[in-house]
């Protein structure tokens, strides 16, 4: 069972997000401000170098975007950050955000040179935000590191399995990725594939690797 509790580095995070969500929402996600620091196709004017990390720390207007990351990040959060110390569980954040980047990237890239026109129409304008590649990459820790924990999801009082839950989440966003089932509008299911794989591979080479050895409180 889950007991909520915000480590440190959790909770910098969570006040982050949300301190960044409402001051958007002040300005009325002001347009000058939302190009800045969203992220832009690397080859769209827009895009900055700082864009890959300010963009996993912005959201949408609609408060369920920005809701269901953080929920995530606090339940599953704390007990990966107290596995391997709260600097290097921030460093496994932004790199599982800027994975899910690379990967877009990558699959965006290969669109624009063989379907140009295509993606002109359908990504090249399209900027991203949100923490959500970067929450994929915990949740794949988490269910690698500790499967067999359970939670409890209201209103429905039966305890799951991570394992069964997480699964069941990163198999929906397979399937929706590679269009087998109905995408859902503004989701960037890729991204979310991208940041569960660096996830993945970092906890799986930390944890072979044994990461009490190198842990970094």
């Amino acid at each position: 069972m889950f007991n909520i509790r915000l480590s440190p580095m959790v909770k910098n995070l969570l006040i982050l997000n949300v301190i960044i969500y409402i001051g958007f929402k002040l300005v009325s996600y002001d347009d000058f401000l939302f190009n800045t620091f969203a992220l832009w196709f690397f080859e769209n004017p827009n895009f900055k170098i700082w864009q890959p990390i300010t963009h996993m720390f912005m959201h949408s207007p609609e408060i369920t975007h920005v809701l269901y990351n953080m929920l995530f990040l606090i339940f599953l959060g704390p007990a990966i950050e107290d596995w391997m110390g709260s600097k290097r569980f921030l460093f496994f954040y932004l790199m599982c955000g800027i994975g899910a980047f690379l990967t877009v990237s990558a699959v965006d890239f290969y669109s624009f040179i063989y379907d140009t026109q295509a993606f002109m129409s359908n990504g090249f304008y399209r900027p991203s935000v949100g923490a959500s590649g970067a929450i994929y990459g915990v949740m794949a820790a988490f269910v690698w590191l500790f499967p067999n924990r359970t939670l409890v999801l209201f209103p429905i009082p039966i305890p799951i399995k991570v394992k069964y839950l997480i699964g069941f989440y990163m198999v929906k966003e397979l399937l929706a990725t590679f269009n087998f089932i109905a995408s859902s509008a503004n989701v960037a299911h890729l991204a979310h594939i991208g940041g569960a794989i660096f996830g993945f591979v970092m906890i799986w080479y930390w944890k072979k690797n044994e990461m009490d050895k190198y842990r970094i409180n």
